[in-house]
């Protein structure tokens, strides 16, 4: 681990801007590890009794009830971005479209690709299947790149694979996070979400002393009903209700709005890095997707040492993905 704390070192000692961007790859990618363990449990009753009263984060046995991958690994929302990061670094930390493009076919779509491996027993419907889980928009891209569409992006895809395969995009060049996501979705709905996440997140990487509300006041006349999911969940933090019941309200599910307003519910409540990774893989269904925008957030707003460096070497493969971040975001 001695080269993991060099590279953190590395961090540290890059100016306050830089520092905070890399701190936000680190913080979405460090939450979603964090949490793939627990991935998809929708029943409560199971959550509480297999993590009872220890932390959740990082268990060492795989309980998705889907798919099995060892600890310390990353759901496909997080492979995503980190193929996207290192397409940029090997670009000579230039954004391109059509690199990251080139990338995610090669890494989602090789015949020897654990993920092809995995979705080919997925056939079997005997769960959880041995390896990763390839998400349905990485399916529907790699499809249509195959029947030369463009942008290749689903339609149907109501999830958070746009933020997550654009984030490293955003943070470097922001006019073109847009055409990136678009790689992934191309529906209307997830990206209007992703105009407000990448308002909210670049309000926690600049500081913004209310990151939501500013977010939100900025667009109020182009997002109206994405404006209008916030104030909903504001009203039941303001009720008193639990993220967990916040969580169970909107939805425990992949897709939006629900994974989004469960996400707001965490920053709404909880102002460090562990409680709101923490209380959110609780929260139980997909905590990888919420957990990757809260901890894109948060890692932004309290910098890399918000994030325990005991969690940060638990991350298989955190070396190149902290190596590509330097590479990228310092120059």
């Amino acid at each position: 681990m001695a080269q993991v704390s060099s590279l953190m070192k590395s961090v540290g000692d890059l100016p306050d801007p830089v520092k905070r961007r890399i701190a936000s790859i680190l913080g979405a990618v460090v939450a979603d590890a964090a949490s793939l363990p627990l991935e998809w449990i929708y029943d409560d009753a199971k959550m509480k009794e297999t993590v009872g009263d220890k932390n959740p984060e990082f268990w060492p046995e795989s309980k998705c009830p889907f798919f099995t991958v060892p600890c310390g690994a990353l759901s496909c929302y997080t492979d995503e971005m980190v193929t996207s990061l290192k397409a940029v670094a090997l670009n000579n930390s230039t954004p391109s479209v059509e690199n990251v493009s080139s990338s995610l076919s090669s890494f989602f779509g090789s015949p020897d690709s654990p993920y092809q491996v995995a979705l080919a027993k997925r056939a079997e419907k005997k769960y959880p299947v041995p390896g990763p889980w390839i998400n349905g928009g990485v399916i529907k891209f790699l499809k249509n790149v195959e029947e030369g569409r463009n942008p290749p992006g689903s339609a149907d895809c109501e999830d958070n694979d746009g933020f997550t395969v654009s984030l490293p995009v955003f943070l470097k060049d922001s006019s073109k996070a847009e055409d990136v996501a678009k790689l992934l979705t191309t529906n209307d709905m997830t990206i209007n979400h992703l105009k407000m996440q990448t308002r909210i997140l670049e309000n926690y990487l600049n500081g913004v002393e209310n990151p939501l509300e500013s977010a939100k006041a900025a667009l109020a006349n182009e997002l109206p009903e994405v404006c209008g999911e916030i104030d909903a969940v504001k009203a039941e933090v303001d009720a008193g209700k639990s993220v967990g019941e916040i969580i169970d309200n909107f939805g425990k599910a992949c897709s939006l709005p629900g994974s989004f307003q469960g996400s707001i519910a965490v920053l709404l409540t909880q102002k460090d890095y562990v409680s709101a990774v923490r209380k959110n893989i609780l929260g139980g269904g997909d905590c990888c997707s919420r957990g990757n925008f809260i901890g894109a957030c948060l890692g932004a707003a309290g910098g890399v040492q918000d994030i325990p460096m005991e969690w940060i070497e638990k991350v298989s493969g955190i070396e190149g993905i902290l190596e590509a971040a330097l590479q990228v975001y310092q120059n």
